[in-house]
């Protein structure tokens, strides 16, 4: 960004021209507001290592104040490093002035520090003071509107209405941008007085702001015409200011951390679902009975066998491949319940993927895995099989029962309305959900256990009437009653004449009791044991002990604990025997290899499996998933609702700063262009950094729906539009409702006043859907986080308001032309501004040319003009701007299409983007 900067303002000569000492004015402004933005990168992360603090002051490991110093100094050098390339590259490339010593170059370098410092230290507070990043970006679209607003660049100082001059005092961006005019505009490069240079016309003065100033420096009269302070004083009470506002930062952030805790949201209606439960439990389990006699949906009975496989993968610093699977055998039946046990680092996880084609590099798997005898087809295989993810990839805002439903609906979409509803009431009391079904699934994934998000889970999975059940660990986190509890419900469901295929990290003896089959693999990821169970793990116990040498099971030890300890082959965990080999000479192995090779013949448990899709037309997965999507925006009230607060709390500010401003002035004309200018920036921004989070939570839902072929990426995009478009309407009509009236923009008529919302509402739209293309194609949220303040910023620079089209550097009139805030403020400014001066009682179709200067030549003419030039407002801005009037249809078309790109560019992202291939 600062070589964008250096390079837009490159050599920019120091003459005696007020366009030209314009631009070191917008340098300076895009400094301090870019060192500001960059920062609300870092509070993803702030609030991620949230819980880590509040866990580790519970225990008392240290003050909060030793936390709060370890933090500044420990960012302190990356803000440095952050001035230091910033001041460099941007100050001599652009050609700021080295006269008096240099010493101003080293003004410029600490009140970027300080800034950097200063963007750092809000970010941080807020990471600790508010509850979620819905609310964080609504609190820092708030703190940048009122710093860029009363920064002395949009608004001069003596423009500011008198109830709001209190903020310009201690705006820490004003005293910024302050310091840095003085600093420059006050060396020896501008010290010719003005009486040498300015020449009042004929030809136009280049320096206007000289005009009745002969003894001053141009320098200092330009900073007088800004309505900036002048005296060198002012930068030290700038720097002071700066200096302070950090403290302020870190005294309030303090505050959050000893005050301030934020805690998980307790599940809703929690007295109501338990005493549910309580009624439920009598009869739980004769309905549990009954839903594993009388499920509707009966699965095609599958036998998934695999022989030998092996996989490896390589190690990127060594450049060395890596066996994690090696010559791995077995099998599961209907009704079979098999686990995968292992050490860490076994390959019992990569075995589960592998069987499930989930989560690898075919490319890099050896061996043959059979379906009912056949070779296993991906592509069939996958609509017979389920595949229990973690619990965060589901959609927050639906019920329990509205998210099952959905699944069904577009798993199951041969069967009609009434057997998938019937069908998703038999999961529901199969998988002990039916007291809970109308829960939203954020109030379970807040309760204090996991159980009732596990059965979700499984729920989910089962309702698409799944042959296979695969599991990655489903006892994690539980406690040893809620784990034996998922452990029968998935005993339930193999009774169904479903196989279900398991990880699971040292089961109890009631666990290990309910499988039918367990494979153990050792370090190494070979086989150390593949057969039945028995009664308690009688079989396995029987088995390693006829093994000479081996030891016997403790009494005290759990039977899986004894086996994996037993075959563990890791470094640190080194056992006596080779178990792998002792298995693949024993006599259990080729007992199961002459199963294997029977079930090699295709066709003796089953007919192949070709199914190539769940049934339901893309009518029903587009209908059914703009159903789901509506439901989330609605009962997402921090997003939905919270913005148009945000909207309405931005319009507040914006008509009450820019209330009724005189347009006939020079500086009051730049400050109603500049309004526009700043509600579309910080609107924008706050929109587009919304959407991270949002669309980073259903990023999650979406991959898995995607690997299940759920649904399609098309449908999910038409969807999330579809869904976004309502609320950006009201919301932008709510702040245009507020604004315009304030302001007097766009009020003439009815037809201006819906151009302004229109217009308004698809730079919105775009903005926003760009947002959710960054949170797409970047791995974690952090990247978006940063990009989005770093393309703004190319896009403020390039928008035509703080450098004019005409100055714009031929190299980069391309990004211009791109912006599609450029677009915006064109189609806007058009229609707050326009006035038709043709009509008969102004120019007449310019048949009555001196009514463009003279007041008496039309008196009729009600288009207003500038104070004492008398030329109309209309021309005078739009000569500066390059506007035209006639290019609106232009602007929207082009507003439309960048709004299409977007979501576009979100498909090709949702498809292509590397880290979304592996699923």
């Amino acid at each position: 960004m600062s070589f964008f900067v250096g390079f837009f303002l490159f050599r920019v000569h120091p003459a005696p021209d007020q366009r030209i000492m314009n631009l070191f004015r917008t340098g300076f402004f895009v400094s301090v507001i870019n060192l500001t933005m960059f920062n609300v990168g870092q509070l993803p992360a702030l609030m991620s290592e949230r819980n880590i603090f509040y866990k580790q002051k519970a225990a008392h490991f240290y003050r909060p104040v030793s936390y709060l110093l370890a933090k500044f100094f420990g960012n302190f050098p990356f803000s440095l490093c952050e001035a230091i390339v910033w001041s460099i590259i941007v100050y001599f490339l652009t050609g700021m002035s080295v006269a008096d010593g240099g010493w101003h170059f080293f003004v410029y370098f600490a009140v970027v520090l300080l800034t950097a410092l200063n963007g750092s230290a809000m970010v941080r507070f807020l990471g600790f003071a508010v509850p979620n990043m819905d609310k964080a970006g609504l609190i820092i679209g708030v703190f940048v509107t009122l710093f860029i607003l009363f920064a002395g660049f949009l608004m001069p100082r003596l423009q500011v209405p008198k109830y709001w001059v209190w903020f310009y005092y201690i705006n820490p961006l004003q005293w910024a941008i302050t310091a840095l005019m003085i600093s420059e505009y006050g060396s020896g490069t501008y010290s010719k007085l003005c009486s040498e240079v300015y020449k009042p016309p004929p030809p136009a003065p280049l320096l206007p702001q000289c005009a009745e100033r002969d003894n001053e420096t141009y320098g200092r009269a330009f900073l007088e015409a800004g309505e900036f302070f002048v005296s060198e004083g002012w930068i030290a009470v700038a720097l002071f200011m700066l200096f302070a506002w950090l403290v302020v930062w870190n005294c309030l952030t303090y505050y959050a951390l000893t005050r301030i805790q934020h805690k998980k949201i307790l599940r809703t209606g929690k007295s109501i679902n338990e005493e549910k439960k309580e009624n439920a439990l009598a009869k739980k389990i004769d309905d549990v009975e009954l839903a594993v006699n009388k499920l509707s949906h009966t699965a095609v009975p599958v036998t998934l066998s695999w022989h030998e496989l092996c996989y490896e993968v390589m190690i990127p610093v060594i450049n060395r491949p890596r066996t994690i699977l090696k010559v791995v055998s077995g099998w599961g039946e209907p009704s079979d319940m098999v686990a995968i046990l292992g050490s860490d680092a076994s390959g019992k996880t990569t075995l589960l993927n592998s069987l499930a084609g989930r989560k690898i590099v075919t490319e890099r798997l050896e061996g043959q895995i059979l379906v009912n005898g056949y070779p296993k087809d991906q592509k069939s295989f996958r609509h017979i099989m389920g595949y229990v993810d973690r619990i965060d990839a589901y959609t927050p805002y639906l019920t329990v029962r509205e998210t099952i439903a959905y699944s069904a609906a577009l798993r199951l979409g041969s069967s009609s309305k009434q057997k998938q509803a019937y069908f998703v009431d038999e999961v529901l009391e199969l998988t002990e959900l039916t007291y809970v079904q109308n829960a939203l699934v954020s109030s379970l994934v807040n309760d204090i256990t996991f159980d009732r998000e596990k059965r979700l889970a499984i729920a989910t999975e089962l309702v698409s009437n799944p042959s296979v059940l695969f599991l990655e660990n489903p006892t994690k986190g539980l406690d040893s009653s809620s784990a034996n509890d998922i452990v029968k419900c998935l005993q339930h469901i193999s009774k169904t004449g479903r196989l279900v295929i398991m990880t699971l990290n040292y089961p109890s003896q009631r666990i290990l009791s309910m499988l039918t089959k367990v494979q153990i693999l050792k370090g190494s990821g070979e086989t150390a044991y593949f057969g039945p169970v028995g009664t308690n793990g009688e079989s396995i116990i029987t088995y390693f002990q006829s093994i000479p040498g081996a030891p016997l099971c403790p009494p005290n030890k759990s039977v899986s604990a004894y086996a994996v300890d037993l075959v563990a082959g890791m470094p640190f965990r080194k056992s006596e025997k080779d178990y792998a080999f002792e298995y693949s000479v024993s006599e259990l192995a080729l007992k199961n290899h002459v199963q294997l090779q029977q079930l090699r013949r295709p066709g003796r448990n089953g007919e192949k499996i070709q199914i190539r899709s769940y049934g339901a037309s893309y009518y029903t997965v587009l209908m059914e998933t703009i159903m789901s999507v509506q439901r989330q925006y609605w009962r997402n009230v921090n997003y939905s609702w919270g913005r148009m607060l945000a909207f309405l709390i931005m319009s507040v500010i914006l008509g009450s700063v820019f209330y009724k401003l005189d347009r006939t002035s020079t500086l009051g004309l730049n400050s109603m262009a500049g309004s526009i200018f700043i509600s579309c920036v910080l609107v924008g921004m706050t929109n587009a950094q919304n959407a991270i989070p949002q669309t980073m939570q259903m990023r999650a839902v979406h991959l898995r729906e995607r690997a299940v072929h759920q649904t399609s990426i098309l449908a999910y995009n038409i969807a999330y539009t579809l869904a976004e478009i309502p609320y950006l309407m009201v919301a932008n009509l709510i702040f245009c409702s507020i604004f315009l009236p304030m302001t007097k923009i766009a009020t003439y008529s009815a037809s201006a006043f819906f151009k302004f919302w229109f217009i308004s509402l698809e730079f919105y739209a775009a903005v926003t859907f760009f947002g959710a293309f960054l949170a797409v194609v970047s791995p974690t949220p952090v990247i978006a986080s940063v990009l989005v303040p770093i393309v703004v910023g190319i896009w403020i620079s390039t928008a035509g308001l703080v450098v004019p089209r005409s100055m714009i550097l031929n190299t980069f009139i391309w990004v211009f032309w791109t912006n599609p805030l450029q677009w915006a403020l064109d189609g806007l400014t058009s229609v707050a501004f326009y006035c038709v001066l043709d009509k008969p009682s102004c120019l007449n179709s310019n048949l009555n040319p001196e009514c463009e200067t003279d007041i008496k030549a039309c008196p009729q003419c009600d288009c207003p003009r500038m104070s004492g030039t008398n030329v109309f407002v209309w021309r005078q801005i739009s000569n500066i701007r390059s506007l035209d009037y006639g290019r609106i249809p232009y602007d929207m078309i082009a507003l439309l299409l960048f709004a299409i790109l977007f979501r576009v560019l979100t498909v090709l992202a949702f498809k292509y983007t590397r880290h979304y291939r592996r699923t």
